[in-house]
């Protein structure tokens, strides 16, 4: 059960193309405040007395475009800036810390691509394979996110060639995003 205040209000910040992230255990990206939004429009209504939850529901579709350009500028900026700090910690021989930078990064891109494909994302678990299945995204996007989590290890040009594999994600994400 959620505080229906607090998801109204938060849904109409969304609207409005206010996007959140808070450190919460279960979510290893963050919990979005935009979750709500897809926890409404996804939700089965067995009893709304009132209608209050078919009026939330009502906003959560279409997927509001101010949200979507929020998300694609945050998160394509996330993706890259995480990039940054992985060609900068590659050598550094700190590897949790540069697979924390890969998961932001591909966290991020999955963001970008949900929100491109107008679909809300309400957490990380399967985020990649549903990618995936979307007519918008980059050629063999869980294969190639598998690829660099199953590269990427101590030694120093594997993980520069993760990191290229990754840059080439990025890369391609962006060019998605301008083309359509």
């Amino acid at each position: 059960m959620r505080d229906t205040n607090r998801v109204s209000q938060v849904i109409d910040d969304c609207l409005k193309g206010s996007v959140t992230a808070h450190y919460q255990t279960g979510h290893p990206h963050a919990y979005l405040n935009v979750m709500y939004m897809g926890e409404v429009s996804i939700c089965k209504i067995l009893a709304d007395p009132t209608n209050q939850l078919a009026a939330l529901k009502a906003k959560t579709q279409p997927y509001p475009e101010t949200l979507q350009e929020a998300i694609m500028k945050w998160f394509l900026f996330e993706a890259s800036f995480s990039l940054m700090f992985v060609d900068k910690a590659v050598h550094q021989d700190n590897l949790s810390y540069v697979a924390g930078h890969f998961f932001r990064a591909i966290s991020s891109l999955n963001q970008v691509l949900f929100a491109k494909n107008k679909q809300y994302c309400i957490n990380e678990k399967k985020a990649v394979m549903m990618v995936d299945q979307f007519a918008i995204k980059p050629v063999d996007y869980k294969k190639r996110v598998d690829q660099i989590f199953t590269l990427l290890s101590k030694d120093e040009n594997q993980t520069r060639q993760t990191a290229d594999m990754l840059r080439d994600l990025v890369a391609e994400t962006e060019k998605i995003l301008q083309s359509k």
